[in-house]
């Protein structure tokens, strides 16, 4: 069969090789090149071709391969990151302005009259109490007008003395004459009886024409004597009136003269310079010896246990300002050294700047003011509380705002965010392994050395202030203790 036949050529014993210069004869014929040559020209090509094979395994291993082997095998290594939670504050919706501190009282002493400076009972920088002497000046020749006015009252007051004694003894011999009207009236009463008597008497011949006429002369004369009394009465009333105006007159001279005394003494207190309230001295450009008038500045004196901010409110503004509202005085570092309340609110609009005038009262209790000082301040709008995390624990990246946020890594959504970003997911972190994660927040007002935080972050996160440069979303983190302050 033809199996079989098959089967016995597979058994026969090879056929006898030819010779070696044979075989090499036939190979020369088949290739007319020789070996050398040959090896050669697949020499290079195959080189190139090894060594891109092995530079691209090299890069997919690198790359790739090792990577994941790392990640899917190896243990995460643990970055250290300080973790603290937010600050709940109250927020205030603020503005800055620029200001000025003005005193409520100051004052430049000028004096009310004219002479030397005799003495000077205060240097600068003296606290004084109102009422308190600072400077006199020469007031000798004022005391001599004084004095001589003095004499003026005297002198009036002893001619009102004298008119009033005109005037009671005018009285008195007024009081004697009426006594005596009324005995010339009795008088003239009964030679008026008695002429009538001897009237009847005549007519019935019992009595002379001669005794009658005698009683008619009695009459007539009594009658005159009463008309005489009534005239004197008169004359004394005049008198009385007389000495009566002159005591008028005399009063009325004491009270000018008291008058002129009393302005003399009163500008004799003018000679002495007192403080009209407690303050403290400024500088005094005058010395004892110099001559001054009204128009002379002596010194200033300055209250500055309160003192009184002055600032200007834009008109975008004003529709919120009101009496009451708090103001914060600054400091250099912008942190506030004390709190007021507006006090006074304009009721005009400066033409030059658009904004009304707003004043507020602070105390000065420690003397670190200065009336004219320029200040800045802080009028509080209104306040709400909010979330403030220091400036260093925010990041930015492509135009929006990142905290790390330390939390674990089943609650992070690093294993979703990977499967959407097409990552393989991890398999060796524990559920409970603290990771950093990224959070966008909303911010919003910068106080001090924090920020608030807005939207996106709650008080009870646990945020990275150390390292922010070193993390990335997910990293592996362990929490650090805080360096001891």
């Amino acid at each position: 069969m033809n199996l079989e036949g098959t089967n016995k050529n597979q058994n026969a014993p090879p056929l006898p090789q030819e010779g070696g210069d044979a075989r090499k004869t036939r190979d020369a014929e088949l290739d007319p090149q020789p070996p050398r040559k040959r090896r050669r020209r697949f020499l290079v090509p195959a080189l190139i071709a090894l060594a891109i094979l092995g530079g691209v395994g090299w890069i997919v291993f690198n790359r790739i391969i090792l990577p994941i082997l790392i990640f899917t095998s190896l243990k995460p290594q643990l970055t250290q990151v300080e973790l603290s939670q937010p600050k709940t504050a109250t927020i205030a919706d603020s503005s800055d302005y620029a200001a000025n501190l003005d005193s409520r009282q100051s004052v430049t002493l000028q004096p009310r009259v004219s002479g030397q400076v005799a003495a000077i009972y205060v240097k600068a920088g003296d606290r004084v109490e109102a009422g308190t002497p600072i400077i006199q000046i020469d007031a000798e020749q004022q005391r001599a007008q004084v004095a001589s006015r003095d004499a003026a009252v005297e002198s009036a007051a002893a001619d009102i003395s004298v008119a009033q004694s005109d005037v009671a003894s005018a009285r008195e011999a007024l009081r004697s004459l009426q006594a005596r009207r009324t005995a010339n009236q009795s008088d003239v009463q009964f030679n008026d009886a008695e002429y009538k008597r001897y009237q009847d008497l005549y007519a019935q011949g019992a009595s002379s024409k001669q005794v009658l006429d005698q009683r008619l002369n009695a009459v007539q004369t009594a009658r005159a004597t009463l008309q005489q009394t009534e005239a004197d009465i008169q004359a004394q009333r005049a008198a009385i009136a007389r000495s009566q105006a002159t005591v008028a007159k005399n009063q009325r001279a004491l009270q000018q003269s008291q008058a002129i005394v009393s302005e003399g003494q009163a500008e004799l207190q003018y000679y002495t310079i007192k403080a009209p309230f407690a303050g403290v001295v400024g500088n005094i450009p005058i010395k004892v010896g110099d001559f001054v008038d009204n128009a002379s500045q002596m010194l200033r004196i300055t209250q500055n246990e309160r003192l009184e901010v002055q600032m200007q409110i834009p008109l975008d503004r004003v529709g919120a300002l009101r009496l009451g509202l708090p103001v914060q005085l600054l400091d250099e570092q912008g942190k506030a050294i004390q709190t007021g309340k507006v006090s006074f609110i304009a009721p005009d609009v400066d033409s030059s700047t658009q904004s009304v005038q707003a004043k507020a009262v602070f105390s000065n209790s420690g003397n670190q003011l200065r009336t004219s000082q320029f200040a800045r301040v802080r009028v509080i709008w209104a306040t709400r509380s909010g979330v403030l995390v220091p400036t260093t624990a925010i990041s930015r990246l492509g135009g929006k705002d990142f905290v790390f946020v330390g939390t674990s890594f089943k609650a992070s959504g690093c294993k979703a965010a990977a499967a959407a970003e097409g990552a393989p997911p991890p398999t060796n972190v524990d559920p409970n392994q603290l990771v950093a994660a990224q959070k966008p927040i909303k911010l919003g007002k910068i106080i001090g050395n924090e920020q608030e935080v807005q939207e996106g972050l709650s008080a009870s996160d646990r945020i990275a202030t150390s390292g922010i440069l070193s993390l990335q979303n997910c990293l592996v983190i362990e929490a650090a203790t805080p360096p001891p302050k």
